[in-house]
């Protein structure tokens, strides 16, 4: 028997994250309201925010390459790097204060500059047809 998935890897991750950034959000706004400064909590919501923004992204792209056939595995993985690197900086910031980790949020950024930048340019790319 052949099993198909009707969605991509990427799609399903992508919905995971969404389901984490759900998670995290109520974490902050009920467990967290108490424990956190107001500047640390503003924090969490930032790292929720873009977790929850990129994640949508990540579900963007990952309908864009099944959709037109082109390979964007590369600029999605910057993606999938950028909200761990990014959001993941934030929440460790937020719980386990480290001066170190803020160096990390920097090139959440960068990744997913280059994931999107880079998935842009590879749409635009000329196909090879057989």
């Amino acid at each position: 028997m052949n099993w198909t998935c009707p969605i991509s890897r990427f799609s399903a991750l992508s919905l995971i994250l969404l389901a984490f950034a759900v998670a995290l959000g109520a974490m902050g706004s009920h467990f967290l309201e108490g424990v956190l400064s107001p500047g640390l909590l503003e924090t969490w919501e930032t790292a929720v925010q873009y977790q929850f923004w990129n994640a949508l992204g990540l579900m963007g792209l990952s309908l864009l390459e099944r959709s037109y056939g082109v390979n964007l595995n590369l600029a999605m993985g910057f993606v999938i790097a950028g909200i761990f690197l990014f959001s993941g900086s934030l929440y460790l910031l937020c719980l386990a204060p480290n001066p170190w980790v803020v160096y990390l949020t920097p090139l959440g950024g960068i990744s997913f500059l280059v994931g999107y930048v880079g998935a842009a340019i590879r749409l635009v790319m000329p196909q090879k047809t057989n």
